[in-house]
């Protein structure tokens, strides 16, 4: 019998504004996460965040405690922004925008 298991790749890739960080991402979208993504009445920089925070499968950012923080958009909002588009740029979803031109 077929098993359905999650077939997308794994990257570990750091966020460059923040030295040591690593985060664990899945480079693409499970089909129950278009509804919480593509919402209606939702800003393009809202469903990149959202794109985002659904990708994310750990990371290594903590608090002033030093206990890990948990994965929510209210966390992913605090990222730099930049950082977010040099993930979202190593994967799937960079589509054509990333190709160089000659």
């Amino acid at each position: 019998m077929p098993k359905l298991e999650d077939t997308r790749k794994t990257l570990k890739l750091p966020l460059k504004s923040i030295p040591e960080s690593e985060v664990v991402v899945r480079d693409g979208l499970l089909a129950g996460d278009f509804e919480y993504v593509y919402a209606k009445d939702i800003s393009e920089v809202e469903m990149v965040l959202r794109v985002f925070s659904r990708m994310i499968e750990s990371w290594n950012l903590t608090d002033d405690k030093g206990e890990v923080l948990p994965i929510t958009i209210d966390n992913v909002k605090r990222l730099n922004i930049n950082d977010i588009i040099d993930v979202i740029n190593q994967t799937s979803f960079a589509g054509k925008n990333t190709d160089k031109k000659k």
